[in-house]
């Protein structure tokens, strides 16, 4: 595992999360102290801070679960803001 952490922006996966029923988390850096690991957030909004040797760069295949379920969840999110302002009637 790497002990360079990437800067913000880069999708990591923290490799202590995994368990055997789950795979590791997946997150974007939201901020790197220098030396000590960095804040990562996951596509839900949950932000937990990560050490610098659990990590190791996102798959491709990771870092596209991740961006489809941030678009899943803007778009449930303006489907609700319409339906709040009554722009959509059931």
């Amino acid at each position: 595992m790497s002990t360079q952490i990437p800067g913000v922006k880069a999708y990591l996966v923290d490799e202590s999360t995994a368990t055997s029923a789950t795979p590791p988390w997946a997150g974007r850096v939201i901020h790197v102290w220098p030396d000590s690991g960095c804040r990562l957030i996951t596509a839900t909004g949950y932000a937990w801070t990560a050490a610098p040797g659990d990590l190791r760069p996102a798959t491709e295949e990771e870092r596209a679960a991740y961006d489809a379920q941030v678009r899943g969840i803007r778009r449930e999110r303006a489907a609700l803001y319409r339906q709040l302002r009554g722009g959509t009637r059931s």
